[in-house]
C-alpha cells in the first residue's frame, strides 16, 4: 500500500465512523477503531517497514461492509 492511499483510506474510514457512528453496534466500533489504529501505526512506521498486509486489508474491507449494511437496506435490495 502506498503512503498517500494508506493516508487517505485512514481519512475516508476516519470520516465513514464520524458520520455513521449512532449506527454501529459495538463490536463493528471496537472492529473499526483496531483498523484505524493499525493503520496509522503502519503510517508512522511506513519508512521501516513494507505496507504489504492482506489481513489487515481484508479487515478494512470487512468493516465497510458492515457500514453499508448498516446504514443501507442492501439486504433487502439484493432479495
Amino acid at each position: 500500500m502506498h503512503y498517500q492511499t494508506l493516508k487517505n483510506s485512514i481519512a475516508t474510514l476516519h470520516k465513514l465512523r464520524d458520520a455513521h457512528y449512532s449506527q454501529l453496534d459495538a463490536g463493528a466500533l471496537v472492529e473499526l477503531d483496531d483498523v484505524l489504529q493499525q493503520l496509522r501505526d503502519m503510517l508512522e512506521g511506513s519508512e521501516r517497514r513494507g505496507f504489504e498486509h492482506e489481513e489487515l486489508v481484508f479487515r478494512t474491507l470487512r468493516i465497510i461492509d458492515i457500514v453499508i449494511r448498516a446504514v443501507s437496506n442492501i439486504t433487502d435490495w439484493m432479495k
